[in-house]
């Protein structure tokens, strides 16, 4: 007998042990019954197992969107109302951002598909992270109000610089290496897209409890009705805990979470070899051969460049909304103060709420509709909210239309987030080993476009506030609704083209 043999023998015994004696007497009478006992058994713990890795995998990008929502919601806001940075320099730190992360997207893609393990690479970006991001919201030394405006003119957006450089670098490291193990958990086109609303889910959370932290942060400590320099160790603590947080979930992804081996991948039926030139697929009734396709094919795919349009507009709208959401806030304060700062936090924490609710409701429907028509779906939310903006929340609309509107918001950027990334894991297919490439060309055009927009959207913003009162409410009429517009164009043209995808 083999080693393997006795091994799983010896399986096998343990198996039968853990039963009732009525199990164990029915399997020495019946040698049948003893193998479908083990069969179940497996089947039983291999589910679980699996169920419970999907869970782990959601851990791995909490750190990374805890950071998100703190750098979109709350940095310019930082850098404007605390640190006094003028609109066209903070919009310029964050455009920096963008530019960075957008360049070492591809680069960690195609470096991330060569060397090392996505894990390592993964550990490497949270490092990074872990080192830069809660700096970005303790007030730099030499950049008090009492210093001279000459040194606090260069070295404010030098410190802040170059802090974002790493952090962004380290970010997009996390993102694409957790991203792109997506197809390298599994094939199964239906557990792709469990692990991307399970990731979404998990994104939801994260901001959730920054807006939550936040608004426990604004009211516990000493209560005020604008947000202004006094106010920087609140962003300090909440930068804080949220790091604290951060930290743990990435250390308990590293520990728990099981990438498959090739002898997994074996044992389902797949080869997948980054050494040779094909992709060798093997069931019970067929042995097929498919030719490994190289990046340049994909390159040469119109589809892909149509793809990323989905997920570029999705995440502008999203980003947008995140960033403006509280600049809009605190503008409308300045007219109508009556509900207090807290309005910054408890208005995005009802955002990611409903964000959350939608997200499970998209995970166990969005195979009855389909991922373009769920795009579809979260587009037209999505250009309601805008609308409603634009129509009826002025400055003296009640708090229950802002938090409708909110609601809107959130549920227009779940949707089409989630099924933007459902949409790109489709495309990628069987072709898992090129995954983090893949994901980074989707993934690079929206940072761009993101920091562009908001540039653009700080340098036209008016020196005087009495001189546009009412800025951010048509930022989030017009370029937020633009985005979803846009969504909806690019979704016509890429439904047209997927029926003529190749195959590769």
């Amino acid at each position: 007998m083999s080693i393997e043999t006795s091994g799983r023998s010896a399986f096998s015994r343990s198996l039968l042990s853990a039963h009732s004696p009525v199990y164990v007497s029915r399997a020495q009478n019946n040698p049948q019954s003893t193998a479908s006992v083990i069969e179940c058994e497996l089947c039983r713990r291999r589910r679980w197992w699996w169920i419970n890795q999907n869970l782990v995998y959601g851990l791995g990008h909490i750190y990374n969107d805890l950071c998100a929502a703190m750098w979109f919601s709350y940095m310019m806001l930082f850098f404007q109302a605390v640190l006094e940075m003028r609109a066209v320099v903070a919009g310029a730190m964050l455009l920096l951002g963008q530019v960075i992360d957008a360049l070492a997207t591809p680069a960690v893609g195609m470096l991330a598909d060569k060397y090392g393990t996505k894990k390592n690479w993964h550990l490497t970006g949270s490092i990074i992270v872990t080192c830069t991001f809660p700096l970005l919201f303790v007030r730099c030394w030499g950049c008090s109000a009492t210093e001279t405006s000459a040194n606090v003119a260069w070295w404010m957006p030098s410190y802040y610089a170059s802090l974002i450089i790493f952090f962004q670098i380290g970010w997009a490291i996390v993102q694409i290496s957790h991203l792109a193990m997506i197809p390298d958990i599994t094939d199964d086109l239906q557990i792709r897209s469990d692990l991307t609303s399970i990731r979404y889910m998990a994104s939801v959370t994260s901001s959730l409890m920054v807006y939550l932290i936040t608004w426990v942060v604004l009211r516990a400590t000493n209560y005020s009705t604008f947000i202004g320099p006094t106010d920087d160790y609140k962003f300090r603590d909440v930068s804080l805990i949220i790091s604290g947080i951060g930290i743990a979930s990435f250390c308990l992804f590293h520990m728990l979470f099981k990438m498959r081996t090739s002898r997994d991948l074996k044992s389902n039926g797949h080869t997948v070899n980054n050494g040779t030139s094909s992709l060798k697929i093997e069931n019970s009734e067929s042995v097929r051969l498919v030719t490994k396709s190289r990046i340049i094919h994909f390159l040469q795919m119109p589809l892909l460049y149509q793809t990323s349009l989905l997920y570029v507009f999705s995440r502008l709208y999203w980003a947008l909304s995140l960033v403006y959401v509280p600049l809009f806030l605190e503008e409308r304060l300045s007219v109508n103060p009556s509900a207090g700062s807290e309005l910054v936090a408890s208005v995005p924490l009802v955002l990611y709420i409903s964000s959350f609710f939608f997200t499970l409701l998209l995970k166990s429907k969005i195979n009855n509709c389909g991922n373009y028509m769920a795009y579809l779906i979260g587009s037209f939310l999505s250009l309601i909210s805008c609308l409603w903006i634009a129509l009826a929340i002025d400055p003296d609309a009640s708090i229950v239309q802002i938090y409708l509107v909110a609601t809107l918001i959130g549920a227009g950027s779940s949707i089409t987030l989630v099924s933007s990334l459902c949409i790109t894991a489709d495309l990628i297919g069987p072709h898992s080993h090129q995954g983090a490439a893949i994901y980074s060309i989707v993934t690079f055009a929206d940072k761009l476009v993101t920091g562009i927009a908001v540039v653009a959207i700080e340098n036209y913003k008016c020196d005087e506030v009495a001189a546009c009162p009412q800025y951010y409410r048509g930022v989030l009429t017009f370029a937020c609704g633009g985005s979803a517009v846009l969504g909806i164009i690019s979704l016509s043209f890429t439904r047209l083209t997927f029926s003529c995808k190749p195959t590769i």
